[in-house]
């Protein structure tokens, strides 16, 4: 059966639908089974080959004495390498009998997925017909067995396997749309093992990875109002969240090697965030969903740290990756066809998902706790160091999502949004007095440098965020308005109306906070305009001093400059 021109022509949904009644499931399974099982005997792993002679002898007597303790390893090379390493730890390659007749197998395997999946595309009745023909079974099947087959030396036969891959997670994607029972049969299948062991090892491949995810998200993600198909979805999305290791893998492929440049090998080996490969962009996705429905605190709690974890940080890496899935949610507008002012008040008024905002506030109270109560005093001060970036980069997560949240602060509840006031205020009194009381040079970050802290622990551009989002919670709410007044912090905001290269926008974000405070608000106008010059501090006079100039304060409040007289 041509399985190719049947995929061509599933691009009409007459065709696809015409298909239902069709024998060729049993068929295409029948072809799917019958090539893998030939495969099976093409690609044999290492430990499956027969051995002869005295090497079958000397394997025999090492698993008889072996305990399962005592292990010997061949390093080749008197100065090794990262790359020499892996390969001498790596396991031995998968031997092929005959690469042409594999390679040409995988292809029609390959084909007759690519079939399987453009029929089910928009098509209840494929769907079930594949189910019910154990396809998603078989594809689960040679999905698995290519965790191993693409480890073979051949990069040609290797390239057709993780081809082969992708397209059957395609199939599944597609199987399981929108279908409550295809859904159950995949998720039984794959849940949570295979998932685990596609994403570790197929991690270099990133669209097999991508498959996956979009697997995973479509098992948990259904449109349907029926009651028990909702229990059922809901139901998978508690197991998915609470598969702590599956979790954490996830969010691990968020990271990927970019190309290797020539130029600068030494970089091409770092692992980062790239928000246009399509794996990051289906993990975002099955993020967005969950957030959706209320799991971020659950989802936060499950990937935190172990028991036994001595790393002793209030957040940890995988919390941290999860945080900026979250703020990528938080921050994204819905896209829709109204016009933009329309848009912008829609996304305002539209309601959080239920415990958003006291998940945000809860995580922000424990993280900027003041002291190290719940730590150790011995701890080595790289640990510390360690613990600190984490805590800095989840800080400006933190603020950038209350900065949107409290855009028209009409989103979140009244004691609350009281509480995270309170707390941002405390915050920039404290960090302000520090910087007053340091009299190290304030960093500064070169463009395109990673976020740099300065002396005494504050993170870039951490003041900019904490007054955007008091100045956020203080327009036109009087209450806001006169708490900032009445517990004495209105000063704070006079203090900030500087440049400062550490904080970027601090001064408009100042002007801004300060006229939201004043705004309608006499009791707050009279308070500054009461404010008057109390003198120079004595870094400002030794430097009018080397430039024999002094200021004098004149009746107006205004600070004049004169030439100081010989």
């Amino acid at each position: 059966m041509d399985f190719e021109a049947l995929a061509a022509e599933c691009r009409s949904a007459a065709f696809r639908e015409s298909l239902a009644a069709s024998p060729v499931w049993t068929q295409a399974a029948e072809t799917i089974a019958d090539y893998v099982q030939q495969l099976k005997t093409q690609i044999l792993s290492a430990e499956t080959v027969v051995t002869t002679g005295d090497d079958a002898e000397d394997a025999g007597a090492a698993v008889e004495d072996d305990d399962g303790l005592g292990y010997t390893f061949r390093v080749n090379g008197k100065n090794p390498t990262a790359e020499s390493l892996q390969e001498d730890f790596s396991p031995p390659k998968p031997v092929v009998a005959n690469i042409a007749r594999a390679s040409s197998q995988v292809g029609a395997v390959t084909a007759a997925f690519r079939f399987l999946r453009n029929a089910c595309a928009a098509c209840s009745a494929n769907q079930d017909a594949c189910r019910d023909a154990g396809l998603i079974k078989l594809a689960h099947d040679v999905v698995v067995n290519c965790c191993l087959w693409a480890d073979v030396e051949d990069e040609t036969l290797k390239g057709r396997v993780v081809l082969l891959a992708q397209v059957a997670l395609q199939f599944c994607v597609n199987a399981v749309t929108s279908n409550t029972t295809s859904q159950a049969t995949a998720w039984e299948l794959f849940f949570p093992d295979d998932f685990q062991k596609i994403l570790v090892e197929c991690h270099e491949y990133r669209k097999v990875v991508a498959f996956a995810v979009a697997l995973i998200l479509n098992c948990v993600n259904s449109n349907s109002t029926d009651g028990s198909e909702i229990e059922e979805v809901s139901a998978r999305r508690v197991d998915l969240i609470c598969a702590r290791n599956l979790v954490i893998t996830i969010l691990h492929r968020c990271m990927a090697k970019p190309p290797k440049l020539e130029s600068n090998a030494s970089l091409s080996s770092e692992l980062r965030i790239d928000d246009e490969d399509p794996a990051f962009e289906w993990i975002c996705t099955l993020f967005g969903v969950l957030f959706r429905d209320s799991r971020a605190k659950d989802l936060y709690n499950a990937v935190g740290a172990h028991m036994l974890s001595k790393l002793w940080s209030r957040v940890t890496p995988e919390q941290l990756i999860l945080l900026r899935m979250f703020t990528m949610w938080a921050v994204s507008s819905p896209k829709t066809s109204l016009p933009a002012t329309i848009q912008e008040e829609t996304s305002k008024n539209q309601p959080l998902p239920e415990g958003t905002f006291e998940f945000v506030k809860s995580t922000w109270a424990y993280i900027i706790t003041v002291g190290d109560e719940d730590r150790p005093e011995e701890v080595d001060e790289i640990r510390k160091k360690v613990w600190c970036e984490l805590e800095n980069e989840a800080k400006l997560m933190l603020l950038d999502v209350l900065g949107e949240l409290t855009v028209g602060n009409t989103r979140i509840n009244a004691e609350g949004a009281r509480e995270v006031l309170l707390s941002l205020l405390q915050e920039l009194q404290r960090v302000w007095e520090l910087g007053r009381q340091s009299t190290t040079t304030r960093n500064t970050r070169a463009a395109g440098s990673t976020m740099q802290t300065q002396a005494t622990g504050e993170p870039f551009g951490y003041r900019s965020g904490l007054i955007r989002v008091i100045g956020n919670l203080s327009f036109r709410h009087t209450d806001h308005q006169d708490l900032v007044r009445e517990e004495g912090y209105l000063p704070l905001f006079l203090n900030h109306c500087n440049i400062d290269e550490t904080n970027p926008m601090i001064r408009e974000w100042s002007l801004v906070a300060l006229r939201n405070l004043c705004e309608g608000n006499e009791a707050n106008q009279s308070y500054i305009n009461a404010l008057r010059p109390q003198g120079m501090d004595a870094a400002s006079n030794a430097a009018l001093d080397k430039a024999k100039m002094q200021a004098d304060i004149g009746v107006d409040g205004k600070v004049k400059l004169t030439n100081k007289e010989e």
